[in-house]
């Protein structure tokens, strides 16, 4: 699989990788590591979370299987300091890698949202306040519906606008290039006479 934009698309969008599918979107992730400006297509984002559902469930089924083989191993039954003690140091580099890669992917990921956002045409800014929210909801009382309800709404709001279809690129018109702040359809023209007049 591939990038599938031109040149003129990649520039437009300020990502080198815009519309990469299949493993190329593992190289947009890393190689886009701090890129905060840019946009980035629906593929490249579900392409990537698609990546790290397999991992994670690799790593759970792996993580049980050492549990599960201790247990069964185990002579005394499950007794969990018996258990946590017979996996010893390799839960402890275990777990040392899953934060090691937690802590690699942190930033990227941000980064990859926030082009996913302004890609969809959203702005940046209700990602911040999303997470806000959905921590905010561990500070109600553990179990609640409330608290429930405001992490599925945050959740689920996330889903919605990652999976918004892409705005179009920024076109460029005499010169002119517009901000991915404006509309495709307002006309760039005006702001160039505008340029005109204060010459």
């Amino acid at each position: 699989m591939a990038i599938k934009s031109n040149q003129a698309e990649q520039a437009a969008a300020h990502n080198r990788y815009y519309r990469a599918t299949g493993f190329t979107s593992i190289k947009a992730f890393f190689g886009n590591y701090v890129n905060f400006k840019g946009r980035s297509s629906r593929s490249e984002y579900w392409w990537i979370t698609l990546f790290q559902t397999i991992l994670s469930i690799i790593v759970m089924i792996a993580f049980l299987g050492a549990v599960v083989g201790a247990i069964v191993g185990s002579s005394s039954g499950i007794d969990p300091k018996k258990l946590f003690a017979s996996l010893g140091a390799g839960l402890v580099i275990f777990l040392v890698l899953v934060v090691v890669f937690y802590v690699a992917v942190l930033l990227p990921g941000i980064g990859l949202t926030v082009r996913r956002y302004r890609d969809g045409g959203i702005p940046w800014w209700i990602f911040p306040i999303q997470i806000i929210v959905y921590s905010g909801a561990q500070l109600l009382k553990s179990g609640s519906t409330a608290q429930s309800l405001v992490e599925w709404a945050a959740l689920l709001s996330m889903i919605i606008l990652a999976l918004l279809p892409s705005k179009p690129l920024p076109v460029s018109r005499n010169g002119f290039t517009q901000d991915d702040g404006l509309d495709s359809r307002i006309n760039p023209s005006v702001f160039a006479a505008k340029e005109d007049d204060q010459k």
